[in-house]
């Protein structure tokens, strides 16, 4: 990007200087707006309030494809500043504003491309932050959040520059290694090709480079797209055509998208299935999450396989492998039979196992499968007060990935607490016991679910689901959030960066109870990941 290229950004125009160059700044509303390009050519946005407190919150958007697709373009420019909803379209950010916040945010693109560049986007940020607070003394603040794919550079950044971070948003969030999702989602490809379509290779088709391999990835798409339209408009009632040996043999395929769905951890409820209304085509509530399924995978087929074909760039082939799956482990009991009628019974249960157990596997390329699992590496040894904020249906981000950031921060704090317990109790002199209180330390992670009224799916007087509309107005979809969840989440973690600690109790209970829908219950687990 050069000088005459422009930035708009929320009515206000600025021409955008070369790279590196001191951002070009206006002021309307009693907003300050100031545009810019990092020293790689990325765009970025910089909004101060007239009424500025002195944090800035630095946003970190999610995964985006580099090349385009029907119905997406990739971005050409800063496209969020600050947490939006996916499915209105809106976000917070004049109330962010009017709160005396500070808000930044950047394209995260590499060379105008984007794709999986996670370990870039860290330097990016880093680049931001300095930028801003050499335009801004008075910014003494830093909220680093982020969401979706976004996620591990607001991780690494957090653990790589603490002096830069005083807290920490983690919104639907990639919180873990991408690999244990990414599992899980090229098992949802390689289930559909057992059962539905023999010529489906799934995540076994990724590894190209650029535009070649960016077509490879569509390709499988369009097999799973073909399913997907068939299954939307007679729910899966059809028998399966494969494999041979359960042709004919009664099982519906909507009972082998349920196993698929059940063994990958995906939700049971969606955007317009809540898992429990029933109607004349959806006699049963395991049907409805059939359903919940179907359009979930409607959902998240397109990221999900593009976002693996990103990933196999970077760590260079075919990372999915799956040889040594069991797959009958991977179906939880209580499931197997809160489900058993939508799966068509035991013997229909164990036939479908028994497919997988039989069906040719795909064996990845050791370089890539060793790549993946050190990529994006954190120790989850970040001190700075962290908030997450995961819808509990999440379609394509499963909330599981929360639990599982949570559980390693704990675990990090429990050998941290032993190790303070035991130097405390050898402690023999004064500076000793000093020594060994400075070792205590302080728990300070908070994970927020919003979750999913009781029913909300909507039926035709034929007893046909309704997918289309707003459906469920909390708890669903992929960084699909009510403004009030968004600003309580915000005001948390302005909290937690301006105090050095997770907010108390009861101001967690009342921002809890201003974002209709979080969840009150701190101790909520939703459905842990498969890997």
């Amino acid at each position: 990007m050069v000088g005459a290229t422009a930035l708009i950004v929320s009515g206000t125009i600025l021409a955008i200087p070369s790279a590196s160059a001191a951002p070009v700044c206006g002021t309307k509303a009693g907003i300050e707006t100031c545009g810019g390009v990092l020293s790689n050519g990325a765009a970025y946005a910089i909004k101060i309030p007239s009424n500025f407190k002195g944090t800035v919150f630095y946003w970190n958007h999610g995964f985006r494809p580099s090349y385009p697709y029907p119905g997406y373009t990739p971005p050409k420019g800063v496209e969020e500043i600050t947490l939006g909803n996916q499915i209105t379209k809106s976000d917070s950010t004049n109330e962010m504003l009017n709160l005396g916040y500070g808000v930044a945010a950047y394209d995260r693109s590499t060379g105008g491309l984007h794709g999986w560049n996670t370990a870039e986007g860290v330097a990016m940020l880093k680049e931001l932050v300095d930028t801003t607070k050499a335009k801004y003394p008075n910014a003494t603040k830093s909220v680093i959040w982020g969401s979706s794919g976004g996620a591990p550079v607001v991780n690494m950044f957090a653990e790589k520059y603490p002096e830069l971070t005083n807290a920490v948003g983690l919104a639907t969030p990639v919180a873990t290694n991408i690999g244990r999702q990414l599992q899980s989602g090229c098992d949802l490809f390689f289930i559909m090709s057992v059962f539905f379509d023999p010529t489906i290779k799934g995540c076994d088709a990724l590894g190209g480079k650029g535009v070649a391999g960016h077509m490879a990835a569509l390709g499988e798409l369009a097999k799973v797209g073909a399913l997907l339209t068939a299954w939307s408009k007679n729910l899966g009632a059809p028998g399966l055509e494969y494999p041979a040996a359960l042709k004919g043999g009664g099982i519906p395929q909507r009972s082998a998208l349920l196993l698929m769905g059940l063994l990958a951890g995906m939700p049971t409820k969606s955007q317009h299935m809540d898992g429990i209304t029933t109607s004349a085509l959806v006699p049963e509530q395991s049907i409805n999450a059939t359903v919940a399924i179907l359009e979930n995978t409607l959902d998240a087929a397109a990221t999900g396989i593009l976002a693996g074909q990103a990933v196999s760039e970077v760590v260079g082939g075919k990372f999915y492998d799956n040889t040594k799956t069991d797959y009958t482990s991977l179906l939880d009991e209580a499931d197997s039979g809160r489900y058993n009628l939508g799966l068509s019974g035991d013997e229909a249960i164990g036939a479908m196992l028994l497919m997988l157990k039989m069906a040719p596997r795909i064996t990845g390329e050791a370089t890539a499968m060793a790549g993946i699992k050190a990529l994006d590496k954190v120790n989850y040894t970040s001190t700075k007060p962290t908030i997450l904020l995961h819808n509990e249906a999440d379609r394509l981000v499963w909330p599981g990935q929360s639990v599982a950031y949570v559980d390693a921060k704990r675990a990090v704090f429990d050998a941290n607490q032993s190790k303070y317990e035991d130097a405390l109790a050898s402690a023999k002199t004064g500076a000793q016991i000093l020594a060994a209180k400075k070792l205590k330390p302080k728990w300070n992670t908070l994970a927020l679910y919003a979750m999913t009224p009781e029913t909300y799916t909507k039926y035709t007087d034929a007893g046909l689901p309704v997918l289309t509309g707003l459906g469920a107005n909390s708890g669903v979809g992929h960084q699909a959030f009510s403004a009030a969840q968004t600003m309580a989440f915000a005001k948390l973690l302005y909290y937690a960066a301006n105090s050095g600690n997770i907010p108390s109790d009861a101001l967690i209970a009342k921002n809890i109870a201003e974002g209709v829908g979080l969840n009150p219950d701190l101790d909520f687990r939703p459905t842990e990941l498969k890997y």
